[in-house]
């Protein structure tokens, strides 16, 4: 007999009353897909933002918001942005966890489990990433080998929570966040929640877990 596998029902991301977690501890399944993703070349002026990798997805909502927050910094004067990364699938993130773990055994002599623990600290296992929830973005600037020191990346530390994001990974709270500190890391949560993580200086995971107190 032929059995169909049916086709994974797309989760509202955005539908609780806070945001939505997504790190070691509370993954997601293979099967999990935001709902409305959006095509950024679509979506995106190309002189407002370059989309490094054609066929990158992102959460409607995220989206339109992104490109209101580079429309504010362009005029700052702040321009030349670049989106690295987006959404994510599971089998997407698959790879690129496999791959730099053989990238450490190989080139680094490592073995499998030194490899494994070496990549977590910059690489979420897949079902870990906040790449699956389409809400994160990696900004870059073309061109430019690191993201951190550039004046994108001072704006955007200093603005973004007054467009509903947040710097996902900071150095101070790489103990809870459980990932090295990621400049380039940004993730929507809605103007209401980024502003008063933003006052209170709380990372997501704390932020919820007082919430839920």
């Amino acid at each position: 007999t032929v059995q169909i596998t049916p086709t994974p029902e797309s989760v509202a991301v955005m539908s609780g009353t806070l945001p939505l977690l997504v790190n070691k501890t509370h993954p997601v399944g293979a099967d999990f897909v935001p709902a409305d993703l959006e095509d950024l070349s679509t979506l995106c002026d190309p002189s407002l933002v370059r989309i490094k990798y054609s066929g990158t997805l992102a959460v409607r909502e995220a989206a339109n918001a992104l490109i209101k927050m580079l429309e504010a910094a362009e005029k700052d004067g702040i321009t030349n942005w670049q989106v690295s990364a987006a959404y994510r699938s599971y089998a997407d993130q698959q790879s690129i966890f496999d791959a730099s773990v053989d990238n450490y055994m190989k080139n680094n002599g490592l073995s499998r489990s030194k490899a494994i623990s070496a990549t977590r600290l910059t690489v979420a296992d897949p079902g870990a990433s906040e790449h699956h929830t389409g809400l994160a973005f990696d900004m870059t600037v073309p061109g430019t080998p690191t993201f951190s020191g550039t004046q994108q990346c001072k704006w955007l530390h200093e603005h973004c929570w007054d467009y509903g994001f947040i710097v996902r990974y900071t150095k101070e709270k790489e103990d809870i966040t459980g990932f090295l500190a990621e400049a380039w890391h940004i993730r929507y949560v809605g103007s209401q929640h980024s502003k008063s993580m933003h006052e209170s200086g709380l990372c997501l995971e704390e932020y919820i877990e007082l919430a839920n107190q």
